[in-house]
């Protein structure tokens, strides 16, 4: 598919000319509000839009070359042409694609170009957000797209302005269930109604888990899980995650098993936070055979976040000499910790699975083996919730929560 893209836009690129980089730039704020960082900008004219996060765009009198859009990942197209009916693609794809057009077309063609740096590229394509000017103000496309469902949020390492709007964006989009965030947008799909949960994990052993919290097992045959960028693992025939279970898809290599799927890919692939960019994380997203987008799970946690615990569990810590976390149950009723982790420095305890704390009851926390894992001139260990929304946190010395 790359290959056939990068086709037309080298044959799009010989009809005007060539491919040079653009020239040095002038800069701006990179997105609206205090606070922003500057970016180079450079003002351009679109040849035509092969898909949803590309376009092909002359910048001043130099050479049409294909951008890359920042910020956001459509689905896949399989046939590109500036003629829509020749397009073909997953669902979702073409409306991208057609919504990028419009926006374009409402702009005359002409949009602005801006990057943290100007060197930033993706596959040989340089990234840039881009914008068109509508009614006299500048509408950010990735921004647009990600608002109405028609792109998931994803974070490029050095281009992290636009990462917190976008995953706002993303997640307004999903509450409101608007295009790839409506789960029978593509067709009524198999396991109608079934209770599915998706989670990951990012540090270490990545893993993607899909559980099934109803009563009937549910076949994952063609069923697929991704991360916000292009890379996919599809679920063998036969696949099945029985009633109360769980699989987990691991990213790097080992041998199947009815519980515990491998990706085999040779490196890690899960986004980690940054805490200097408050946006930058990403995503695990289940989509059934037919392309509808059934469960997600997106990290780090930036709105409607919470946990049923808050209020409900107290952290105790005790560094230096035999360490000791403790969490106390101090409701009057049971809770379960799955779905939550403890970390404390660069170590981490997940509740993947069930477990249960009985009102007024305790549990000790092991990290790092049992062996003394937390710094005594100051840290902190805080109680997340999977998508790293802190429960409650203890802090000591130079630490902070």
């Amino acid at each position: 598919m790359l290959r056939r893209l990068a086709s037309l836009v080298a044959s799009v690129a010989l009809m005007v000319g060539g491919t040079p980089a653009p020239a040095s730039a002038a800069t701006v704020a990179c997105r609206p509000g205090a606070g922003s960082p500057r970016c180079s900008v450079w003002t351009g004219k679109v040849a035509w839009v092969p898909d949803g996060d590309t376009l092909i765009v002359r910048v001043g009198k130099g050479k049409a070359r294909s951008i890359r859009l920042i910020g956001v990942q459509a689905m896949e197209q399989h046939r590109y042409s500036p003629n829509p009916a020749r397009r073909r693609g997953e669902c979702h794809a073409l409306e991208a694609t057609a919504r990028v057009e419009q926006l374009v077309r409402a702009g005359n063609g002409v949009v602005r170009l801006t990057a943290e740096h100007a060197s930033s590229a993706s596959r040989g394509r340089p990234l840039r957000s881009v914008a068109v000017k509508i009614g006299g103000r500048w509408v950010d496309i990735g921004s647009d797209l990600v608002r109405r469902g028609h792109a998931l949020a994803l974070s490029f390492p050095g281009e992290g302005a636009w990462d917190l709007a976008y995953e706002r964006g993303s997640a307004a989009a999903a509450r409101e269930r608007h295009g790839m965030w409506d789960d029978d947008y593509c067709g009524s799909g198999p396991a109608v109604g079934a209770k599915l949960t998706v989670t990951a994990n990012s540090i270490g052993d990545e893993w993607i888990r899909v559980g099934n919290g109803g009563t009937r097992a549910v076949n994952l045959s063609g069923w697929w899980v991704r991360d916000s960028g292009l890379r996919r693992y599809t679920f063998k025939a036969g696949t099945v995650v029985p009633a109360g279970g769980r699989i987990y898809v691991h990213v790097g290599k080992g041998r199947d098993s009815a519980t515990d799927k491998y990706w085999g890919l040779p490196a890690q692939i899960l986004t980690d936070v940054d805490p200097v960019h408050p946006g930058t994380g990403d995503g695990a997203y289940l989509f059934d055979p037919q392309g509808d987008l059934r469960k997600s799970f997106v990290y780090p946690c930036v709105s409607g976040c919470g946990s049923p615990l808050t209020g409900k569990i107290e952290l105790k810590v005790k560094y230096g000499g035999i360490e000791r976390i403790t969490l106390v149950n101090i409701s009057d009723r049971p809770v379960d910790l799955q779905g939550h982790v403890v970390i404390g420095g660069r170590h981490q305890h997940r509740f993947d699975e069930p477990a249960i704390l009985a009102a007024g009851a305790s549990i000790d926390v092991p990290l790092g083996g049992g062996r003394a894992v937390l710094d005594d001139s100051g840290g902190s260990v805080r109680l997340q919730t999977a998508d790293m929304w802190t429960v409650t946190c203890r802090w000591w010395g130079t630490g902070t929560c």
